[in-house]
């Protein structure tokens, strides 16, 4: 199963509706379910729902994650050790999801895109890509730095 969660904060049509459509066209055949949030498309082609109070079980049945840029959902994800590709969601302030992915994709290895026409060829690379660290010492000390920045 593939679980796609946008978050609770920003609506993230764009994403959700990207992957209905990749499911629609056959080029995802796995399950998926999607957490939609705020957001208005509803995905007709996958299962979904707003919000829980843990995605904690659908994150542990999941065979890939789809996630928004968010610092929570990707330091979570990276420490979870669960094949995931985070998406940006060019809807935050200063688009400041692809910031921080492309700072911390610095010092550990992970899919990430600001481009949702990426996403089918990341989907086909998540399985086997294994997500490393270059710096983990400095990870924690960089985070905070780009935290007081933005």
């Amino acid at each position: 199963m593939i679980f796609v969660t946008v978050g609770t904060t920003l609506p993230f049509d764009d994403l959700v509706q990207a992957i209905d459509n990749l499911v629609e066209r056959g080029e995802i055949t796995e399950q998926v379910i999607c957490q939609v949030g705020h957001g208005t498309y509803l995905p007709s082609h996958c299962e979904h729902f707003r919000f829980k109070p843990d995605l904690d079980e659908y994150i542990d049945r999941s065979s890939l994650v789809i996630g928004h840029g968010g610092t929570g959902t990707v330091t979570g994800l990276l420490a979870s050790g669960k094949p995931f590709i985070a998406v940006a969601n060019p809807l935050g302030a200063g688009n400041h999801q692809a910031q921080f992915l492309e700072r911390l994709n610095r010092v550990v290895s992970f899919l990430w895109t600001a481009d949702l026409d990426r996403l089918h060829d990341l989907i086909g690379q998540a399985p086997t890509y294994a997500s490393t660290a270059t710096g983990y010492e400095r990870l924690s000390d960089d985070l905070k730095n780009y935290l007081r920045q933005a």
